[in-house]
């Protein structure tokens, strides 16, 4: 369908392919642009519908980190209302002082989770081109013609986007370790930091209350 536009927008014109490819290009950067940019298909619905992985992140590793000066003083039930509002805990105890506009804590510890968590999304854009890849070949494989050569350079599609997906799975990995590292410097830099650190005690406070629960923060 593709090929058959760019043919026929350029089939009039004397410059014929410069002006197909230039279309085509342009048109997949847009997409590209819109899908990434705009609707960030990767956080906002790959990684938050199908990979979830954002969310227990937030729960089970910066949440306890955050925390951890205060935890033998605030009931075990912080846990269980927190993975039910992890949004409001986030926004209220850690992006306070990484936020681009008002940032508290050193920038090149912003800078450098920017540098990591850039590259752990371009992982999951790879996965979602690889599987788009695979779901149309597949209905190529379908609607195509069922000689024996066909079906077999489909199959070598395949064979190639399923070793490519397990590569981009071991980047995958790499790449979230250094997400994590990246992270806890984030946030024992507010802990190191004796301003900010009072700070954070004091939003902990708030939100156990709240939250109605039990806490004993302070002298």
């Amino acid at each position: 369908m593709v090929t058959a536009f760019l043919e026929a927008l350029s089939s009039a014109q004397p410059w014929k392919g410069m002006l197909g490819a230039g279309v085509g290009v342009v048109a997949f950067a847009g997409v590209a642009y819109l899908l990434t940019e705009i609707v960030q298909i990767h956080d906002q619905w790959y990684d938050k519908h199908i990979i979830k992985w954002r969310h227990p992140y937030a729960t089970d590793f910066m949440l306890p980190r955050l925390i951890q000066p205060w935890v033998s003083s605030i009931n075990y039930r912080i846990h269980e209302v927190a993975d039910q509002n992890t949004g409001d805990f986030m926004e209220r105890l850690f992006y306070p002082y990484v936020r681009d506009r008002d940032l508290k804590i050193p920038k090149n510890k912003v800078i450098r989770f920017y540098e990591v968590v850039t590259v752990y999304w371009l992982t999951q854009i790879n996965e979602i081109v690889l599987l788009s890849l695979a779901l149309l070949i597949v209905g190529y494989g379908y609607k195509g013609p069922a000689e024996l050569w066909y079906r077999t350079l489909l199959f070598k599609h395949l064979v190639f986007i399923f070793v490519a997906f397990i590569l981009n799975r071991t980047w995958v990995r790499a790449s979230r370790n250094k997400v994590r590292r990246a992270t806890a410097e984030e946030i024992r830099a507010i802990l190191d930091d004796e301003e900010l650190s009072k700070d954070l005690e004091t939003r902990l406070a708030k939100i156990c209350r709240d939250y109605s629960i039990p806490y004993a923060l302070g002298d």
